[in-house]
């Protein structure tokens, strides 16, 4: 406060520094930015959430101080701006004159020219001019002394106020560095204590490059450290970890050559270096390994990095700029191209614009024929090139064909879409029927030529050709339907003549376009082969001929088209010929077809054996599926038999063993009957067996266990079995009865009962061998169904069961005996266990049939060893439960204030005592709680269940009071009261710890900060902040006063002061040497205090100086003090005159002052002659110490009644005294 009033006092306790440079008076922006930093390491420097917690709430502080350190400058500033304005207008209106004289001289020369007037006689008009010149000799030295001291009063305070700044901006500079390290701690999530700082002073260049964002990103993601630049000071500032610090500095002094480069840009530029969210940028720095950074204020991209990096990055960007830059073209067309430009709904347009990477297409319309293209220059120049390769602008040569309107759709389509154009070259159709093509002169003119063949292919003809009337049905085909086939295929109209009476020719008339008529003539030419390469004649007997016609030609038609030749039957004396046409492979082809057909419809007599297991299914109920047969095949089966003394089959009626039967017919149907009887014979094979004692009990019992095994055996092979138990005996039937018969067997070869023997160690013979017997029992069960007997000498095991059941017997067995080995182990037993778990050997041994001893501190176990490890198990579990264990918790203060004062509770809600001595009847032991406040922890100690209890309270206690933790400001006044004792008893306890055990809370009281933190549950904070707002209704107020008017605020024997603390309640401390007041009590009070104070100060505290002359003071006491006593009167006011430096000095209400101070004016400058009458006056000054004046002889001189309650000075130094 007072060095915004131009005090000129320190800062904070902080010296005065010297400038360095006019630069230094400026706060320095480094323009620093915070970044909040996602996936700190969670724990760096001991705790990590209080060290970013205590960080972050630390630079919210420092942000704050600086905020105010920089209001504070600014405010400065402003003063000095001020002064420096009023600097300038005193310079510019300095008083003029011939010669500056101080007021001494003036005085001096003034009395001289007095003296000299009364010596000399002059005119009324000369001593005129004289005291006029006097008048103006002092005007002129009243100015420039005036103005000298305005000047020096300016220059005092701007000297002060620079001195001030000088501090604040030291000030403000070291909280800048403390703000930074608290900023990197809370970056990197680390303490500020943990963070280190390193200042660099590197190049110009390297400077640049380490201010970019990108490096600095770069160092904070590879050493974990916070780079901040300090463009004033030319230096680099690392902070992090000592290992990051050293390794980036050690990166950075590794650094080659590096370069810095500038390029001015404009604004599409700077945009087109952006890219899209910044990925044109930071592709560039990713590749380059340099920094690109944008200013767009400047219009300017500054490039750092490696100098050779710096180099080609910067040819790169030119080349960029230069391929980018926005540019436009216009291009012309003909007209009928416009369609192939847009495409079908603008597609071609569109596609040109996507593949382009930019580039804008605009389209004349109308008859406009021309487009104009814009964008990047690249993308322009794409769409460019793809518009000149579509529309073929550049073409060599351009030819225009005419193509008639009637074949136009046929040559061309609805466009150009049947023309094959090769690359390079486009088509358009013009009006008239005409067709532009464009592109190289070899291209268009062998386009062109295929536009005429097309056109002259496309001519409407009209061909005929003769036809044997023999050969028109195979034309036709049936219904006619070939014909209709080919017309569709070949596009042409075939029209057949009627045969005339007695022709043998019929005629066929082919008409439409010249290509549709050609394709129809050589359809027709492959059904007739007329002119085939090859011809031949063959005869077939009578009997075949309707096999090889076919029903309605069916077979013949078949072997045509089967083969491709053309064949016709004839009719004549000898038989049938057929006539084969066509290629040598298709004659060949034919023939073979022919004779195949032939030999399929022979008639033959075939043999099969007689399939005597299924003659019932074969012959049926009185025959009629052996009928059924022979007319599904039409064939005649016989079945003859054999006689005792022949095996010639013969027919007969005789009663004998069959061998065969024989099938007659036409051998196609021959063969499909034969393989009818051959499928029935193997379908219903049977195969019977007769099975072993054993074997059949074993299949017996396993078909009781499981109902589904022969029905599963029948649908897996495909056959039905019959298990006849009684006779042992097993009939499988179907095909696959041998492979049925091999599964049975093998399953019988599994369940054949067999045996194994394990080696058993004497030891775990021993325990089945026990009495009780339970074991054995329990390892019977283990490999049931598998039975079990004890060998004793040698000592084994015996197994008996089937193969699939003994082997997993066996394993289990052999598990057993390892499980079961003999094991001995030693427990360690804590003291306070001992107790408790020896009348509990006894039940453990028996319930895990171990032997258990206790042997000095420790249980020795002994017995199998899957019991031990149960029994050492359970043993554990009772000495963790019973033994005594310490958990320490590290904490900070005010945590450890809240846990001392809440263990008590957390004691007394769990059994024992303090101690966690054993409580009688074997209860739960209890915990102690011991706070270490010097090693920052609460070491909880107890058993185990307990302590977990505890610690989760502790927890729970801590969480919650982190929640609801209170921080505020506390005045002197309010420090002072928590920290006064709260009663006035010898060795009383302050305030705030009273507090502390009333609401069970903590107060946690910063001294240095003067800050207050509430720590605890909710409801006890609510309920001390009700108690702190009455208790901390307190507040101070201090008044500067002038040391006169101290006397008037304590009054005579103090009435003044006494009345003020009785009506206001404040209390007052008054220095009478400093002339410092405080006032003190709760606020309501201090504010009725000092407002009583201002009123008593303004009604009596005025007070002025005046410097007289000592000739000048019997003038103002006059004879017998009259005179004074008058000027008393008159003003109501009280003057002393102090006649050893030459002062009187007034005091009183203001108005009073004033008016004695108008009245002593008027009366020097009057000269005495009329007593207190005068003009002019002179300057106020302030601070009287308010003691009577003296006469002539040294006598006080009494003057007007003083304030209420004074009658004197020494009376009141008395009372305050």
């Amino acid at each position: 406060r007072q060095r915004r009033q131009g005090g000129g006092g320190n800062i904070g306790g902080t010296p005065r520094r010297a400038l360095a440079s006019p630069r230094a008076l400026w706060p320095r922006d480094n323009g620093r930015r915070r970044r909040s930093m996602n996936g700190g390491s969670a724990d760096r420097g001991g705790n990590s959430h209080g060290a970013h917690s205590s960080s972050s709430e630390r630079t919210k502080l420092q942000t704050s101080a600086s905020s105010g350190l920089r209001a504070q400058a600014e405010t400065l500033r402003e003063q000095l701006n001020a002064l420096d304005t009023r600097r300038e207008h005193l310079i510019k209106h300095r008083p003029t004159g011939a010669k500056r004289r101080s007021m001494q001289e003036v005085e001096a020369l003034i009395r001289a020219k007095q003296e000299e007037m009364e010596r000399s006689t002059l005119t009324i008009k000369e001593e005129k001019q004289r005291l006029l010149e006097m008048k103006r000799m002092k005007d002129d030295a009243r100015q420039a002394a005036e103005w000298e001291s305005d000047f020096e009063d300016v220059r005092n305070k701007r000297s002060s106020l620079t001195e001030s700044l000088r501090a604040v901006f030291a000030d403000l500079d070291a909280a800048r560095d403390a703000s930074s390290r608290a900023e990197a701690a809370v970056e990197l999530g680390l303490s500020p204590e943990a963070v280190v700082e390193r200042k660099l002073s590197p190049s110009a260049e390297l400077r640049e490059l380490l201010s970019s964002a990108w490096m600095r990103k770069r160092l904070r993601a590879e050493y974990a450290v916070v780079v901040r630049s300090d463009r004033a000071a030319k230096a680099v500032r690392v902070f992090g970890e000592p290992e990051g610090v050293e390794a980036a500095g050690a990166f950075v002094a590794g650094m080659g050559p590096v370069g810095v480069a500038r390029i001015k840009v404009d604004e599409e530029n700077l945009s087109l270096l952006i890219g899209r969210k910044g990925a044109t940028v930071e592709a560039l720095q990713e590749e380059s390994g340099c920094s690109v950074e944008l200013r767009r204020k400047e219009l300017t991209v500054v490039l750092a990095g490696p100098a050779e990096a710096v180099v080609a990055l910067e040819a790169r960007i030119e080349h960029l700029l230069l391929t980018q830059r926005r540019v436009e073209l216009k291009l012309s067309y003909d007209p009928e191209q416009k369609g192939r430009l847009l495409g079908k709904g603008g597609a071609t347009v569109q596609r040109i614009q996507s593949q382009s990477g930019g580039a804008t297409l605009d389209i004349g319309k109308g008859d406009d024929a021309t487009v104009r293209v814009s964008g990047p220059a690249h993308a322009v120049e794409t769409a460019r090139v793809a518009i000149s390769r579509l529309l073929s602008l550049d073409a060599e040569s351009v030819r225009t064909v005419a193509v008639p309107e009637a074949v136009a759709l046929a040559v061309l389509g609805r466009g150009t879409e049947r023309l094959k154009l090769p690359e390079g070259v486009c088509a358009d159709r013009a009006g008239d029927g005409a067709v532009k093509v464009r592109g190289s002169r070899a291209a268009v003119e062998e386009v062109v030529r295929e536009i005429e063949a097309a056109v002259a292919a496309n001519e409407r003809v009209e061909e005929t050709l003769e036809v044997e009337s023999q050969h028109v049905s195979m034309l036709l085909g049936k219904g006619g339907q070939a014909m209709f086939a080919m017309q569709k295929e070949t596009g042409a109209n075939i029209a057949l003549s009627k045969q005339a009476d007695g022709k043998v020719m019929q005629t066929a008339t082919i008409k439409g376009t010249r290509r549709a008529v050609g394709k129809a003539l050589a359809a027709l030419e492959a059904v007739l082969q007329y002119n085939a390469d090859c011809s031949e004649k063959i005869e077939v007997k009578v009997e075949f001929m309707p096999f090889v016609i076919g029903k309605g030609g069916e077979e013949i038609n078949r072997i045509r088209a089967a083969t491709g030749a053309a064949i016709d039957a004839a009719r004549n004396q000898h038989g049938n010929e057929i006539f084969i046409r066509g290629s040598a492979e298709a004659v060949e082809a034919a023939k073979r077809a022919i004779s195949a057909v032939e030999d399929a419809n022979r008639r033959v007599t075939e043999s099969v054996p007689m399939p005597w297991h299924c003659i019932d299914l074969l012959l049926g109920p009185n025959a009629e599926r052996l009928r059924q047969l022979e007319a599904e095949h039409s064939v005649q089966l016989e079945l003859p038999g054999v006689s005792l003394a022949s095996d010639v089959p013969v027919r007969t009626t005789f009663l004998g063993i069959s061998s065969s039967m024989s099938i007659r017919g036409r051998r196609k149907h021959v063969e499909a009957a034969m393989a009818e009887v051959t499928a029935l014979s193997r379908k219903h094979q049977r195969e019977e067996t007769v099975l072993l004692e054993e074997d059949a009990e074993l299949l017996s019992r396993a078909c009781l266990q499981d109902e589904g095994l022969l029905p599963g055996l029948e649908a897996r092979f495909g056959v039905s079995i019959l298990f006849e138990p009684l006779s042992n005996r097993i009939v499988f039937r179907g095909e696959g009865y041998l492979a049925a018969q091999i599964e049975v067997q093998h399953l019988l070869s599994q369940w054949r009962p067999s045996e194994a023997a394990l080696d058993c160690p004497p030891f775990q013979m021993a325990l089945l061998h026990r009495r009780e017997g339970g074991l054995l029992l329990q390892l019977q069960c283990l490999v049931a169904p598998a039975l079990l007997a004890l060998q004793e000498c040698p000592s084994m095991v015996l197994l008996t069961a089937a193969a699939p059941v003994l082997s997993g017997a066996r394993a289990k067995a052999e598990a057993w005996i390892q499980e079961h080995a003999e094991c001995s182990r030693e427990v360690q037993v804590p003291p306070e266990v001992a107790a408790i778990l020896s009348p509990r050997l006894r039940m453990l041994a028996a319930q895990h049939q171990v032997d258990l001893e206790m042997r000095g501190s420790a249980v020795a176990v002994h017995g199998p060893e899957v019991c031990v490890a149960g029994v050492q198990a359970e043993l554990k579990e009772l000495i963790e439960q019973h033994a005594i264990t310490e958990v320490s918790v590290a904490l900070v203060e005010p945590e450890l204030s809240l846990v001392e004062l809440h263990a008590r509770a957390i004691r007394a809600s769990h059994l024992g005592p303090k101690g966690g001595s054993q409580s009688k009847g074997g209860s739960q032991p209890g915990i102690s709680i011991d706070v270490r406040r010097s090693e920052g922890l609460v070491v909880l100690r107890g058993t185990r269940k307990p302590i977990a209890a505890a610690q989760g309270e502790v927890a729970a206690l801590l969480e919650e009071a982190r929640s609801c933790a209170h921080r505020e400001e506390l005045s002197v006044v309010q420090m002072e009261r928590l920290l006064r004792p709260a009663s006035r008893a010898a060795g009383a306890e302050p305030f705030y710890r009273k507090l502390q055990e009333s609401h069970h809370a903590v107060l946690h009281l910063d001294r240095v900060g003067r800050t207050l933190t509430l720590f605890g549950l909710p409801a006890a904070v609510q309920s001390v902040q009700q108690a702190l707002a009455s208790a901390l209704d307190v507040c101070e107020e201090r008044r500067q006063v002038a040391l006169a008017t101290i006397p008037i605020i304590i009054g005579r024997a103090g009435a003044n002061i006494k009345r003020l603390q009785q009506e206001s309640g404040a209390s007052f401390d008054i220095d009478r040497n400093a002339g410092h007041v405080r006032v003190y009590g709760s606020k309501a009070a201090v504010a009725a205090a000092v407002a009583a104070l201002d009123a008593l100060l303004v009604e009596h505290g005025g007070s002025s100086e005046l410097p007289v002359k000592a000739k000048q003071v019997p003038l103002i006491i006059g004879r017998g003090g009259a005179t004074i006593r008058q000027l008393e009167s008159d003003s109501g006011a009280t003057i002393t005159v102090s006649k050893d430096d030459g002062v009187v000095r007034v005091r009183g209400s203001k108005r009073a002052v004033d008016k004695a101070t108008e009245l002593l004016q008027q009366l020097l400058s009057g000269g005495g002659a009329n007593g207190a009458k005068g003009a002019n006056g002179t300057k106020d000054a302030h601070g009287a110490n308010g003691q009577n004046g003296a006469n002539d002889n040294g006598a006080a001189v009494r003057g007007a009644e003083p304030p209420p309650g004074l009658t004197s000075a020494a009376p009141a130094r008395r009372a305050v005294a």
